[in-house]
């Protein structure tokens, strides 16, 4: 199996079993771990799984993140395929071993608005534009510290988890949310889910024609 398909299973399963399992403990324990121990944990999540796919070949862990770069030109379309295929997998195996340890849990962590759908829908494009602006800068500032990235991408998820979290779900990734979605059987908003990133990341993708100037 080639590295790029091991690290995007690998590196989604990690964020997705990590994150979601972080939801599911909070509600199992009855609010210990804390919405903001949540948001950190997914924070975590991200920055560790960049980290580590970032040892092993480059990886997006997001298929609206890897759509996005497909368009802006910075990614292979061929190879797109193969990576949204790979992030999937490793989700939908984070699902599937998260209900293993968790069989009565009735959502898995699955993303659910609590606002009116148009509502979630803006505020899904914000979240994901926002994300998709952070990887977007980190690309025209050249910043190629090998965990720099990381922590930034890492602190913006946990802020828009924080601040989206209780109202939408704050997916900002569709591989994150067909996993607990598909497993658990909430599939009544995964639509909204798989498009509102994807929009909001595309949003985004003119930034790559901006290049930074070296000052004089």
């Amino acid at each position: 199996m080639r590295k790029y398909i091991i690290a995007e299973i690998t590196g989604t399963f990690i964020i997705v079993f990590v994150g979601t399992g972080a939801i599911v403990l909070d509600e199992v324990t009855t609010g210990a771990v804390t919405h903001f121990g949540v948001c950190l944990i997914w924070g975590i999540a991200v920055a560790s799984a960049i980290v580590y796919a970032g040892r092993i070949h480059e990886s997006h862990f997001n298929p609206a993140v890897t759509l996005a770069l497909v368009v802006a030109g910075k990614f292979s379309a061929k190879r797109s395929v193969e990576h949204i295929i790979a992030q999937i997998i490793g989700a939908i195996l984070a699902s599937v071993l998260l209900y293993l340890l968790f069989p009565k849990n009735p959502t898995l962590g699955a993303t659910l608005p609590s606002l009116t759908i148009w509502a979630t829908v803006g505020i899904e494009i914000l979240i994901s534009f926002l994300l998709m602006t952070t990887i977007a800068a980190i690309d025209i500032f050249k910043i190629k510290h090998k965990t720099l990235p990381a922590i930034i991408i890492g602190t913006v998820v946990l802020l828009m988890a924080y601040f989206a979290g209780p109202l939408t779900g704050a997916s900002m990734n569709p591989a994150r949310s067909i996993g607990p979605a598909l497993i658990s059987g909430h599939t009544e908003y995964l639509l909204l889910y798989l498009l509102a990133p994807i929009v909001g990341m595309m949003l985004a993708v003119p930034l790559y024609k901006f290049n930074r100037t070296p000052s004089n």
